[in-house]
């Protein structure tokens, strides 16, 4: 006697619906995590060294410059007043403003290590997960064939078949990560009985709450990938970019040096002219 649960055609389409929408959304959850816990940092420390250092180099000087030009103009304005210079207080007007600009130059400088530091740990990681995701990828595999093949288990039941033979494309593939998922199906099984004991309805309103989670995190990858660093994805792959980028960057900061010197001479006049 067959004592199967008939499933009807529209509980199966739905089940079936709901389990494409499920791996499209454990996709976008990972694509999602990769962005910011993976491809974020490295995009970061891609562009600090890439221009970074150039940028802070730049910023350090027009800092520099900024201060150069208060000290000039609070001379000055003693000077058109026909006073003497209170050179005391120009210069804690001019450290008080150095205080903000010193705090910008430390959190730059922060990213700056971090970056190099990253860089260097992911050397390393990368020849160490080389061999342990190999490692993984061969053990997990033999895992699941163990539980899944067919020669094995001659009463399994098809989606058991077809789990077999995603595995068989991810390990061909090498794809560590497709095995990891297709493991956690396999603990999880199948979803038969919540098809069996849900109603339609009910299994409508899952699609339709798990197709709205979906649109959110779309929206959430689509807003990351318009922030900083991946707006800079593309140009960080491109040498010529880069080149042309730290080049531009090299000229201007030339520029400012002369500008520095230039006004550290107007001051230093200044300075002794207070002094008189």
């Amino acid at each position: 006697m067959n004592n199967a649960i008939d499933i009807s055609p529209r509980k199966k389409q739905l089940k079936e619906k709901y389990e494409r929408l499920q791996l499209e959304y454990a996709a976008l959850v990972a694509e999602r995590d990769e962005l910011v816990n993976s491809e974020g940092p490295r995009l970061t420390a891609l562009y600090m060294e890439a221009v970074g250092q150039l940028q802070y180099e730049e910023l350090v000087l027009q800092y520099e410059i900024a201060l150069l030009k208060q000290k000039r103009d609070l001379l000055q304005a003693y000077k058109n007043r026909g006073e003497k210079a209170d050179l005391n207080y120009v210069n804690e007007q001019v450290e008080a403003t150095a205080k903000t600009y010193n705090e910008n130059i430390q959190r730059e400088e922060e990213k700056i290590k971090q970056a190099k530091a990253y860089i260097e740990e992911q050397k390393e990681e990368e020849k160490k997960n080389q061999e342990d995701e190999k490692r993984e990828l061969r053990d997990l595999y033999r895992k699941l064939v163990h539980r899944l093949h067919p020669d094995l288990h001659p009463e399994q039941t098809e989606w058991e078949k077809e789990l077999f033979l995603k595995v068989q494309d991810a390990y061909e593939k090498g794809d560590l990560e497709r095995l990891r998922e297709l493991a956690k199906q396999l603990e999880a099984g199948m979803p038969a009985d919540a098809v069996d004991n849900e109603t339609t309805e009910e299994w409508e309103e899952r699609v339709n709450q798990l197709k709205n989670e979906i649109t959110k995190i779309r929206e959430e990858i689509a807003r990351i990938l318009q922030e900083f660093p991946f707006t800079y994805r593309e140009r960080l792959n491109n040498p010529e970019w880069i080149s042309q980028t730290q080049n531009m960057l090299r000229q201007e900061i030339a520029e400012l040096k002369k500008e520095k010197t230039r006004l550290e001479k107007i001051v230093s006049i200044m300075e002794k002219g207070g002094k008189r």
